[in-house]
C-alpha cells in the first residue's frame, strides 16, 4: 500500500500521521509484550502515556509465536490481541512490526529455527557459501529474501498475525501502522560478494542484467580494467534494486492477509544512506526511515543521517532512536540519548521511536523498567520534551533549509567497490570505528583518470562545511529523489566527476527547466552509469571549479554567492564557526523553535544573531535568553531546543 489508497482513516502526512484528518506527530516508545510480563503490560502502558507519548511500538516475533509449521501461540504472555486491547484502553495508539526478521537481539533474529535451517531458503555467498549473521549469542543463517520458499513461509506467518491484528486496526483498534521487515541491508552483510548469490536472486539477475553482463561478478581485481569495475557496479545496483523488490513482494503477502487500510514503513539499518535507497523504498511503502544509535560524539554522523532523510524521505523518520543499551553494545547514557533526539529534531526528523522505552532482557538502562517503573533522569527529559513539542504544535512547523545536496549513488557503489573492509562490509566497519574516509581506496580504479571514490568524499566533505560556516540550511538529497521533492529546493549542489546516470541527468536538467537552479562540478561528465562513453552536454548554471577544493574560503564564498542569487534563508546565524543553528518557524513564518548546537569537542559559548528582540526559553533546563544577540552556552557535541515565549 501506498499513496495510491487515499481513503483510509490513517494516512501519511509531511511531518506525522493524519488520523481521521488531524495530523498526530509520530513519536513512540518501544515495549515489546512478549518480555513483558503481563501482570506488568498496565503498568508500562500507564507510564508511556504519562510521558506524553500516544503511541507505543512492538516486534510480533515469528519465532518466538511459532509453535511449528502452520502452528502459533497468541495466548498468556503472548496474547497479542489482549495486549492491543490493553494498549487502547490506556488511550495509546499501536505500531507494529511483524518482521519476519525483527533483530531485537533475540537469537535468530526473531525468525524460526526450521526457517533458518532450511537450504532451499538460505541466502549464498560469492564464495557459494551459506551466508551467516555473526551475531550473539550465535551465529546464524540468513535467509534470501528472493526465496520462492521463504516468502511462501512468511505469508503463512503473515496470514497469523492478521487473524489477530485485522480486527484491531484503526479505526476498529489501536492499531495505526504497520512495518515491513526490518533493516533491509542483507542482515549488515552489505560487502560487494558477501549476498545474495541465492539461486532466486541468480535468476533476477539473469533476467535483468544477465544478456548485457553475463553472470554476476564474485571478485573484483586491484588491478580490474573499466569494464569489470562497471561489472561490479552494475551488481550493486542490483542488489539495491533487489531490497525495493523485497518490500513490494513482503507487501503484496501482507494485501492478502488482510493487513491494509493503515500507513506501512521500513526502517534501513544505522549506516551510511549510500548503502541504501530511501526513495526507492517509498515506492513499496509509505515512508521510509533510518535507525539511529550513537553516542553524542557522534554528532556529525548523527546529523547527516538526519539532513538526508529530510531531503529525501516523505515522512523523515527514525524508527529506532537509542534510549539505553542493546548487551553487546556500546552503552548510551541518558545525555546520548537526549543530544541523539535534539540533533534529529533539528536537522529535519519529524518523528521517532525510543528503543527500547520499557526494558526487556538484552537492554538495559531504558526510561522505563519491566516492572513500570520510571527512571527519573531520561524519563523526565522525554515528558519536558514532548510537552514542549505539543505546546508548539510540532507537526505545524518547518526548518527552512533552501539549499540541496546531491548524494550521487554511483559514487558510493565505487566506494564501497573499492573498500578494504571487504567481507567485513561497512556496517560492521562502523560499528568498529571505521568511517568511509578510513577504509574507501585511494588510487584510481578501472582505468579511470582520477580516484573519483576519494574525490567524491572530499568534496561532499568540503561542500557541507562551506555551508555549515556560512550558516546556510540545507538537506542532503539521495540522487533517487523525485524532482517534486527536489524542487522543494532554491538551489541545488551536485558533485559531478568522471560519470554520470543518465537518469540523474535528465532529472537533474528537469529541475532546471521547472524553475531550480544548479551548482555543479568540477567536472562534465563522459562516461555513464555503465562506464561507457558517452557526450553529455556541461549541466546548466553555477560551475564549481576544481581549485576550490583547496581553497575552504573561496569555495565558502562561491556557495554563498550561489544562495544568494536565489534568496536563500539564513535565519538565526551563529558568530562562531563551529555552532550550528536551526530555526523551525510556523505557517505564518513566525519563530517557534530554536535550535543551538556545539559541532565541536569543545565547550563554547555560541552568540546567536535573531531578526529582532525575542524571549526564548530552553524546553529541558528552563534557562531563558532575551535579546536580538544571545549567548548560549555549549558543552562539548551539545545540542538545545529554546521555545520562543
Amino acid at each position: 500500500m501506498t499513496d495510491s489508497q487515499t481513503g483510509n482513516a490513517v494516512t501519511r502526512a509531511p511531518r506525522g500521521l493524519a488520523i481521521d484528518g488531524r495530523v498526530a506527530p509520530l513519536f513512540s516508545g518501544a515495549m515489546h509484550y512478549f518480555r513483558v510480563p503481563r501482570r506488568r503490560w498496565a503498568a508500562c502502558l500507564h507510564e508511556t502515556r504519562a510521558l506524553g507519548l500516544r503511541i507505543v511500538e512492538s516486534y510480533v516475533p515469528w519465532g518466538v509465536h511459532e509453535e511449528g509449521p502452520g502452528r502459533f501461540r497468541f495466548t498468556g504472555d503472548l496474547d497479542l490481541g489482549a495486549f492491543l486491547d490493553e494498549a487502547q484502553a490506556a488511550g495509546l495508539h499501536v505500531i507494529l512490526r511483524p518482521g519476519p526478521h525483527i533483530n531485537a537481539e533475540l537469537t535468530g533474529f526473531g525468525f524460526p529455527e526450521r526457517v533458518l535451517r532450511d537450504p532451499s531458503m538460505q541466502a549464498r555467498s560469492g564464495r557459494d557459501t551459506v551466508v551467516l549473521m555473526p551475531a550473539p549469542p550465535r551465529a546464524f543463517p540468513v535467509p534470501s529474501y528472493s526465496a520462492p520458499a521463504f516468502l511462501d513461509a512468511v505469508g503463512q506467518w503473515y496470514r497469523a498475525v492478521a487473524e489477530v491484528v485485522v480486527p484491531r486496526l484503526f479505526p476498529r483498534g489501536p492499531v495505526i501502522a504497520l512495518q515491513v521487515d526490518n533493516e533491509q541491508g542483507h542482515f549488515f552483510r552489505a560487502g560487494p560478494f558477501d549476498s545474495d548469490y541465492s539461486e532466486g536472486a541468480l535468476a533476477a539477475w539473469r533476467e535483468e542484467e544477465g544478456e548485457r553482463w553475463g553472470e554476476p561478478p564474485r571478485a573484483l581485481a586491484p588491478d580490474a580494467a573499466l569494464q569489470q569495475v562497471a561489472h561490479v557496479l552494475a551488481w550493486l545496483a542490483f542488489k539495491e534494486r533487489r531490497m525495493t523488490v523485497a518490500l513490494a513482494e513482503l507487501g503484496r503477502r501482507m494485501d492478502a492477509a488482510g493487513l491494509v487500510g493503515v500507513p506501512r514503513f521500513h526502517n534501513f539499518p544505522p549506516v551510511e544512506p549510500t548503502l541504501f535507497d530511501v526513495p526507492s523504498a517509498e515506492t513499496a511503502v509509505d515512508f521510509a526511515g533510518i535507525d539511529l544509535y550513537h553516542p553524542r560524539a557522534h554528532y556529525r554522523r548523527v546529523r547527516r543521517r538526519a539532513l538526508h532523510l529530510a531531503g529525501s524521505s516523505r515522512l523523515p523518520y527514525a524508527p529506532e532512536l537509542a534510549a539505553g543499551s542493546f548487551a553487546w553494545g556500546p552503552p548510551f547514557d541518558e545525555n546520548d540519548t537526549r543530544a541523539l533526539a535534539l540533533n534529529a529534531l533539528m536537522h529535519g526528523v519529524a518523528g521517532f521511536n525510543y528503543y527500547m522505552l520499557v526494558e526487556r532482557d538484552r537492554w538495559f538502562g531504558s526510561p522505563i523498567s519491566v516492572e513500570g517503573e520510571r527512571r527519573p533522569i531520561l524519563s523526565d527529559m522525554i515528558a519536558r520534551l514532548h510537552a514542549a513539542l505539543d505546546a508548539v504544535d510540532w507537526t505545524s512547523l518547518e526548518r527552512a533549509a533552501d539549499i540541496g545536496v546531491l548524494v550521487p549513488r554511483e559514487y558510493g557503489r565505487l566506494a564501497l567497490a573499492g573498500s578494504h573492509l571487504g567481507p567485513v562490509g561497512p556496517a560492521f566497519g562502523e560499528f568498529l570505528g571505521f568511517d568511509d574516509e578510513h577504509v574507501v581506496r585511494d588510487a584510481p580504479m578501472g582505468g579511470l583518470p582520477h580516484p573519483v571514490q576519494r574525490e567524491q568524499l572530499a568534496w561532499q566533505g568540503a561542500i557541507e562545511s562551506a555551508l555549515d560556516r556560512a550558516h546556510l540550511p540545507y538537506v542532503l538529497c539521495d540522487a533517487s529523489t523525485p524532482v517534486e521533492r527536489l524542487l522543494a529546493r532554491k538551489l541545488l549542489i551536485v558533485p559531478t566527476f568522471d560519470f554520470l546516470d543518465e537518469a540523474l541527468d535528465a532529472r537533474l536538467r528537469e529541475f532546471v527547466a521547472r524553475g531550480g537552479r544548479l551548482a555543479s562540478g568540477p567536472r562534465t561528465p563522459t562516461l555513464d552509469a555503465a562506464l561507457q562513453r558517452h557526450a553529455f552536454a556541461a549541466l546548466p548554471g553555477d560551475r564549481l571549479d576544481a581549485a576550490l577544493l583547496e581553497d575552504a574560503g573561496a569555495l565558502r564564498a562561491a556557495i554563498t554567492s550561489f544562495a544568494t542569487a536565489v534568496g536563500a534563508r539564513r535565519p538565526a546565524p551563529a558568530r562562531d564557526a563551529a555552532v550550528d543553528t536551526a530555526l523551525h518557524t510556523r505557517a505564518d513564518g513566525s519563530p517557534a523553535l530554536l535550535f543551538v548546537a556545539n559541532r565541536s569537542a569543545d565547550p563554547i559559548t555560541a552568540t546567536v544573531e535573531l531578526d529582532a528582540s525575542a524571549a526564548l526559553e530552553d524546553v529541558l533546563d528552563g534557562a531563558r535568553f532575551q535579546g536580538a544577540v544571545i549567548e548560549v552556552a555549549l558543552p562539548p557535541h551539545a545540542v538545545r531546543m529554546l521555545r520562543f515565549t
